[in-house]
């Protein structure tokens, strides 16, 4: 009986943030336009294929360049999410920049992980305050 209540306990909690992190996206479609791009190459980038970022560095650009201020929520803004959204866009930047230039996979693997990195902070600064 204790492994249900704990199943079901570790269940909820699951569930409980899946949902704050879809209220995320769905209260900022833009967030939400980048988040599917940076899945869609970061998860293959980790197993080795850069092909996803190579044919998708740019496109990710112009959802980085979507992402303001004045499109996030305002329940979101802060000077710190402010400053993290402005190094996240300075990373896919950085990504792009390595990517047209061709260089070597190690580099674009490195900085796509500290850009994805940095994509999960602001996704956890925009959480609600667990009490």
């Amino acid at each position: 009986m204790k492994i249900i209540k704990s199943l079901f306990a570790f269940a909820a909690f699951f569930a409980l943030n899946s949902v704050s992190a879809e209220t995320i996206t769905e209260r900022w479609p833009q967030i939400k336009a980048y988040h599917e791009l940076i899945t869609q190459t970061y998860q293959p980038a980790e197993e080795g294929n850069l092909v996803p970022i190579r044919n998708n560095a740019e496109l990710l650009m112009q959802k980085a360049e979507a992402l303001s201020v004045e499109t996030m929520p305002e329940e979101f803004r802060n000077p710190k999410t402010i400053e993290t959204l402005l190094s996240l866009k300075k990373q896919t930047q950085t990504v792009n920049d390595l990517v047209q230039k061709e260089a070597a996979d190690e580099e674009i693997t490195k900085a796509l992980g500290v850009l994805h990195d940095t994509f999960h902070k602001i996704i956890s600064m925009c959480q609600p305050e667990k009490k």
